[in-house]
């Protein structure tokens, strides 16, 4: 079974991006707009950790490597994206409202 490995970030506007890393550690699936079907970020998370390939979804930018090349961008860096989880586990401390919910963290 393939494993893959995956950063999930939130962004300064509660925007929640899958990126999905291929065995070269080179991007190959983003989707971006989970913050409007809530339960479906962990839904794909779970699936990737059953080994379903995420070449097969829908939803997968044209060019996964740009999109995550433009993480490095000096905007987007100092722009408030958080990794909210990855392959090591969820970061509360970190997440906005829309990962708390995502991820079911009650928010004090």
């Amino acid at each position: 079974m393939k494993k893959y490995n995956y950063k999930v970030f939130e962004d300064n506007g509660g925007g929640l991006y899958l990126f999905v890393f291929g065995d070269d550690n080179k991007v190959i699936y983003v989707h971006a707009g989970y913050e409007y079907s809530e339960g479906q970020l962990t839904e794909d998370i779970t699936a990737l950790k059953h080994g379903s390939d995420p070449k097969d979804w829908d939803g997968n930018e044209e060019d996964p490597q740009a999109c995550w090349d433009s993480l490095d961008d000096e905007s987007y860096r100092n722009g408030g994206w958080k990794i909210v989880a990855d392959n090591d586990g969820i970061y509360p401390g970190v997440m906005g409202r829309a990962a708390q919910r995502e991820f079911g963290i009650d928010a004090e």
